[in-house]
């Protein structure tokens, strides 16, 4: 096998092949973050069902509820974050645009 590509136009492919991997690794981010934020914040906001548990159970249910949301919600926000910033790291620089050559 070859460590190194032989020529200019196996270079850009074995780019483009990395920058492929690396954009799907980033929105796989996003995805995972996005379901994360939302199940976080369903876990926050629905009530605990305390039908058969007392009152120190559901107590202490409650708050492990609570405290696993709040978790959940942060952990999605940062894979978010992380997802983005992958995204806008590896998107195509705009090529320069040509300057008029001035006479002189």
């Amino acid at each position: 096998m070859q460590s190194e590509a032989s020529g200019p136009q196996e270079a850009a492919t074995s780019k483009r092949l990395v920058r492929a991997g690396l954009m799907g690794l980033s929105g796989g981010l996003l995805l995972g973050g996005l379901a994360l934020l939302a199940l976080g914040i369903y876990t926050r906001m629905v009530p605990v069902d305390c039908l058969d548990l007392s009152d120190v159970q559901c107590g202490f249910t409650r708050d492990a509820s609570v405290s696993m949301g709040r978790f959940q919600t942060l952990m999605g926000a940062g894979l978010l974050a992380l997802g983005i910033a992958g995204v806008l790291l590896l998107r195509q620089p705009k090529a320069p645009a040509p300057t008029p050559s001035s006479p002189g």
